[in-house]
């Protein structure tokens, strides 16, 4: 297999994740998409059937990583790569492709597409790695700290052109087979945020190449969950503490 595409699912309907799962199965190195539903809440997929597709149910839900960890279990020795994405991501047909061809040329461990909002503006989804004050300021003063927010989010970087971030946003990456033997995929302690600065900070401490690729696009509607939950701010708090403590 060329690659396998994982999703993660938590109370999703079908509706919700439609045009992802519609995008994934038209593109042709995608040879299985693999659906996680993490908590077994997901009860349409009782009577979905594609056989392009097979769905690992959880009994619990242990987090982002940890469901496409199972994936990378079960499937690690069948594919060249594995697309990690997320449910609120779509794109045209051949994108994926396109990032497939990318990562060949270069032996990319890890790489990412240009990332878009659904307006079209552009989404800083290449960062260099966090220090506490970067992601506190962000979060509570962001309006007083915008130079340091630039210079975080690469604002000044080429996006015509491939480059080299220490962070890759996990909303839409390709992870090849040899950087999963290298990291063993996801740290599973952080049950949701900072686990894909964690794998990405990790596939380069592994010597493997780490790009954003221009040639590809997708659109990500991005939520921002922990600007409007506390539920979920406590949650990108407490990966917070456990990132840097790591």
């Amino acid at each position: 297999m060329n690659i396998i595409a994982s999703i993660v699912l938590f109370k999703h309907s079908y509706k919700d994740i439609q045009p992802t799962l519609t995008a994934l199965l038209t593109e042709e190195r995608i040879s299985l998409v693999v659906i996680v539903d993490n908590g077994g809440h997901c009860d349409w997929l009782n009577s979905f059937k594609n056989e392009k597709v097979e769905v690992i149910r959880t009994p619990v839900n242990h987090g982002f990583g940890a469901g496409h960890n199972a994936v990378f279990k079960k499937f690690h020795n069948t594919t060249e790569y594995f697309l990690i994405c997320n449910p609120d991501v779509t794109f045209e047909n051949g994108e994926v492709n396109a990032l497939y061809a990318f990562s060949q040329r270069g032996n990319v461990g890890l790489a990412i597409p240009k990332v878009i909002y659904p307006d079209g503006s552009h989404q800083f989804a290449c960062k260099l790695l966090p220090q506490p004050c970067q992601l506190f300021l962000r979060r509570f003063f962001i309006y007083f700290s915008p130079e340091m927010n630039h210079r975080y989010e690469l604002r000044d970087a080429d996006y015509g052109k491939e480059f080299f971030a220490p962070f890759l946003s996990g909303c839409f990456v390709l992870l090849s087979h040899e950087a999963l033997m290298q990291t063993n995929g996801f740290d599973e302690r952080f049950f949701l945020y900072m686990e894909d600065v964690d794998l990405s900070r990790r596939v380069c401490q592994s010597g493997l190449p780490v790009r954003y690729c221009p040639d590809a696009k997708v659109i990500h509607e991005a939520q921002s969950r922990s600007y409007r939950s506390l539920k979920f701010l406590y949650y990108h708090m407490k990966s917070a503490v456990r990132y840097f403590n790591k």
